[in-house]
């Protein structure tokens, strides 16, 4: 049980189309700007795809023109190219919490997650087959006054990173792109001071549906 993957579905059909190989695959961009009922976060993430950086003290400055420094009552985000990777979650966590967050009716079971992922590999569009192209990782999870390392630099890792919060969901992801949106410092960077979640950019949703070809030898469905 340990390294299995779970899928959950608020569906019967949905879960019946993934065992059957038809595997739903949603941009970055869609899961950043969905937002859940009640006003919760569980699904949707306002931060996704973006590694924010924001001390509890504020942000230190150095102006070598002016030699001054200081500090700014801001956060920096790190954002990758959200409409241009496709991402897919999984949990590690096989639960009544999970079943209730997700509102799910069934969860498919993957027994073989190392059969399904090359599955999927081989199932991805050719440019997303290129070693850089696609990631299988389970999702760090970190604060917002962490010092983010070299994962700013990498979309890769920030795709595969989340804040504290959702850490009660121990995803694995599995991401790719058909581009070069996994190239290092391939992310736009910016100082900002939130004061509400930015509009939805709905021209950046996008989804593909992937044929991996039945996994029922690989799965088992629970219905609930």
């Amino acid at each position: 049980m340990k390294h299995r993957r779970y899928k959950y579905f608020s569906k019967l059909e949905y879960a019946g189309q993934f065992l059957d190989g038809g595997m739903f695959c949603q941009t970055a961009a869609f899961f950043r700007d969905y937002e859940d009922a009640k006003a919760q976060q569980i699904i949707g993430d306002e931060y996704e795809g973006t590694r924010l950086y924001r001390p509890a003290n504020g942000l230190e400055f150095n102006n070598l023109t002016r030699n001054t420094t200081g500090t700014l009552d801001m956060g920096m985000e790190c954002a990758v190219k959200g409409h241009e990777i496709y991402i897919f979650c999984m949990s590690t966590l096989f639960n009544d919490k999970m079943k209730n967050e997700f509102n799910a009716v069934a969860c498919i079971e993957i027994q073989n997650p190392r059969i399904f992922i090359d599955r999927w590999k081989n199932a991805l569009p050719e440019e997303a087959k290129k070693e850089d192209n696609n990631i299988a990782r389970r999702v760090a999870y970190y604060k917002p006054e962490d010092v983010p390392g070299n994962v700013w630099a990498l979309p890769d890792r920030i795709i595969t990173t989340k804040l504290k919060q959702f850490e009660y969901q121990a995803e694995h992801r599995l991401a790719y792109t058909t581009t070069d949106a996994f190239g290092f410092e391939n992310c736009s960077y910016q100082l900002v001071d939130r004061k509400a979640r930015p509009a939805p950019r709905r021209e950046e949703h996008f989804s593909q549906t992937l044929n991996l070809g039945s996994i029922g030898d690989i799965c088992q469905l629970h219905r609930f």
